[in-house]
């Protein structure tokens, strides 16, 4: 099942990834294993943003990533491609995918993901009812607000301004954010 908003002059994908009790309990397994080897970008009112991890730690991560790479070559008609390398080799660099951890209280403000993505995706590893919906804001049209749901995928334009609600549930909210790449790839570093 796929809904697909029409939002500005782009669109927003959302749907559900086959299957996520076959993988989302062991890539959840495999994060928190290896929570003390995050590498983080930025702290935003106390808590840290984005959490990294090399592939081979969260392997499982593939299966999100190269199923939304599908969908966005389907419902984009883009050519896409997954990488899970930084594109730039410098200490500031960072994976192309990324956790974020929202502890009951806390919430993510307005951002983009514009530098070098082709597509942006978020999908849903752990959540309760009232965890924070996602929402996007596009100035002249109403906000556009998608609830969080284990296995759930929403695929975007990078540029599109989005952010979370504040986790009003008793328990972590725990999502994995990614940039697809244009193919081929752009050269980067010259």
């Amino acid at each position: 099942m796929f809904k697909e908003y029409l939002w500005g002059k782009s669109k927003i994908i959302e749907t559900r990834i086959p299957d996520p009790d076959d993988w989302v309990p062991e890539l959840l397994q495999n994060f928190h294993k290896n929570q003390d080897k995050c590498v983080f970008s930025h702290k935003i009112s106390g808590r840290w943003e984005n959490s990294y991890l090399p592939i081979d730690l969260v392997p499982q991560a593939r299966i999100p990533i190269r199923y939304a790479r599908d969908i966005g070559v389907e419902k984009f008609s883009r050519s896409l491609c997954m990488i899970y390398q930084p594109l730039e080799e410098s200490e500031s660099s960072k994976f192309p995918f990324w956790f974020n951890s929202s502890m009951p209280g806390e919430s993510t403000g307005l951002h983009d993901h514009a530098h070098l993505a082709a597509l942006s995706g978020v999908v849903y590893l752990s959540c309760l009812s009232k965890s924070g919906n996602i929402y996007f804001h596009l100035d002249g049209l109403p906000e556009l607000e998608i609830m969080p749901e284990v296995g759930k995928l929403i695929l975007f334009e990078p540029w599109m301004r989005h952010g979370v609600r504040i986790n009003q549930s008793s328990h972590p909210r725990l999502s994995l954010a990614f940039n697809l790449q244009p193919f081929p790839l752009p050269v980067v570093g010259l």
